[in-house]
């Protein structure tokens, strides 16, 4: 006769340890403030003043696809830095949706005396 006895597998990995992981409130050990100040030391330049050398010179070089890349950078970073919204609404707008709405929670209102 054979007995069955069941085994549970315990894993070797993974899981919660004591003291594992970044302790907390630590700081990443890079910046990018601080990467740009060590471009800026060892080349003793501005920083954009390289970034602007360096899209010259792909121009120059006809250099096509890393010239994208400058520009996709580029512009990602002024886009990002130039989103606004200007919410300005004129008066009948403002008293449209607040009519829309007084008459959909009318609607609600209807909908649960039913």
């Amino acid at each position: 006769m054979s007995t069955t006895k069941e085994k549970t597998k315990i894993s070797s990995r993974g899981g919660a340890r004591t003291g594992a992981g970044r302790p907390k409130g630590s700081t990443n050990m890079i910046t990018a403030a601080t990467l740009i100040q060590a471009i800026e030391a060892k080349n003793k330049r501005p920083f954009e003043e390289l970034l602007a050398e360096g899209y010259y010179n792909t121009i120059q070089e006809r250099n096509n696809k890393m010239r994208l890349e400058y520009e996709r950078m580029f512009l990602g970073k002024v886009v990002s830095d130039k989103v606004q919204m200007d919410l300005t609404e004129s008066e009948d707008a403002v008293a449209a949706k607040q009519a829309a709405f007084a008459a959909a929670l009318a609607d609600l209102a209807g909908l649960k005396k039913d």
